[in-house]
């Protein structure tokens, strides 16, 4: 297995890899189980109109967060974790890294559950078996924690398997949803505020923004890896939201498997569809790992792998993916104040020697509190999660102006520039 660097930065001769990689990355993760319930939801709630609206403004918004991310990795050669230690110091960091780690985690579980639920589904409706729903889910742990446990050289691999089954079924449901907009009602099913499914699709992968520097640190330069970025997230990752909208206007559904029965795919094929839809759980579980290195420092990573896959297994048996709409929500309210302050200081600060940086924290607290408050009340843009971001950001940019953070170059801790 190739040295993941955890623990350091990536040294500049293994920043070598194709920007095409992440592209790949990001592409077959957005087409996971839980983007195709996202879709069809909007499509559900919103009508056609306001869906084209949610679904441009969410995904625009999202690419813009994760080319800035993506740029914080290739700039400084750090992952995520990493990048937290730089913003927050060596201790006050653990606090967005046990945050992160909970949220990857959960994250990992709903995945699974989902994947999981589709297989068993797929099974059911083929074959007339009724296997346990623990033997998805496990079945889909055991194959996502075998890819991840090989590290990156593989994960950038994975999706040439993929990508090709993912683009297949995005192509099958443009075909048979889009003619038949014009026989079906296209009206929003409930009154929904826009703001709100703007936000769900930013929180839907702001987890997969933060952890973007994990990818983009082994990338050769930064305006690579920000186009590759932007691409996926923005253009491709609206099409594809458009499309399972569009099913689930037609479907009035939710449920991916129904959705695809309903638009005319054998059941035998179900079968087949969750193993096209496991990169964003390979995606997350090795994320998760890396941030767990951070804590258990003498413990493998391998190791670190296997086990955080066991206790994802078991937190998808104890029905995870069933919080999944509150679980967006909540996301949506935490991290993008996070990914503002390391976005900040990877571009403008420097990393200073301390346990604890506490302002930065407290910025991270304050934002957290004005996105739920704007959630439930009008705030600047009426959307929670880029209410956040702006609040974190500009607080983070004022506070290092002031002089408050001061700068410590130093030749372990500084900045790597590109």
């Amino acid at each position: 297995m190739s040295n993941e660097f955890p623990r350091e930065p990536v040294p500049a001769e293994h920043a070598n890899r194709s920007a095409a990689s992440i592209t790949l990355i990001l592409i077959s993760s957005i087409m996971s189980v839980p983007m195709i319930i996202l879709g069809g939801t909007i499509g559900r709630d919103y009508g056609l109109f306001n869906a084209l609206i949610v679904t441009i403004a969410g995904c625009a918004l999202t690419a813009g967060l994760a080319m800035l991310m993506a740029y914080a990795g290739v700039r400084t050669r750090r992952s995520t974790a990493l990048l937290s230690e730089q913003a927050f110091g060596s201790r006050g960091a653990r606090v967005l890294t046990a945050a992160l780690g909970i949220a990857l985690l959960g994250w990992l579980a709903v995945e699974m559950g989902f994947i999981g639920e589709l297989a068993v589904g797929g099974i059911r409706r083929a074959l007339g078996a009724e296997p346990p729903l623990a033997i998805g889910i496990l079945g889909a742990a055991a194959i996502i924690g075998a890819i991840a446990i090989f590290g990156f050289s593989v994960i950038a691999r994975v999706p040439l398997i993929f990508v090709p089954l993912l683009l297949l079924l995005l192509i099958f449901v443009a075909l048979k949803a889009l003619p038949r907009l014009e026989t079906v009602d296209t009206v929003a099913g409930t009154a929904v505020p826009i703001g709100r499914g703007i936000s769900a699709i930013i929180g839907s992968f702001v987890i997969g923004c933060i952890i973007l520097p994990d990818y983009s640190r082994f990338i050769g330069r930064s305006r690579d890896a920000m186009a590759a970025a932007g691409m996926a997230l923005g253009p491709v990752w609206a099409a594809v939201i458009g499309c399972y909208a569009a099913a689930g206007l037609v479907a009035r559904s939710g449920d991916p498997a129904e959705v695809l029965m309903l638009l005319g795919m054998p059941a035998v094929l179900t079968i087949l569809l969750p193993l096209g839809l496991m990169q964003n759980g390979i995606m997350t579980l090795y994320s998760s790992a890396l941030v767990t290195s951070t804590w258990l420092k003498r413990i493998r990573f391998t190791h670190i792998v296997i086990v955080t896959a066991g206790i994802g297994a078991l937190i998808a048996l104890a029905g995870a993916q069933n919080a999944f709409v509150s679980y967006l929500v909540l996301l949506g309210l935490v991290f993008p104040p996070a990914a503002a302050i390391l976005i900040q200081q990877a571009l403008f600060g420097r990393a200073e020697e301390g346990d604890v940086r506490w302002r930065n924290l407290a910025i991270w607290g304050v934002a957290s509190a004005v996105a739920t408050v704007c959630e439930y009340k009008a705030g600047i843009t009426g959307i929670s999660a880029l209410d956040g971001f702006i609040t974190a950001f500009g607080l983070a940019a004022a506070s290092s102006k002031l002089g408050k953070i001061r700068a410590a170059p130093s030749a372990e801790t500084g900045r790597v520039e590109i």
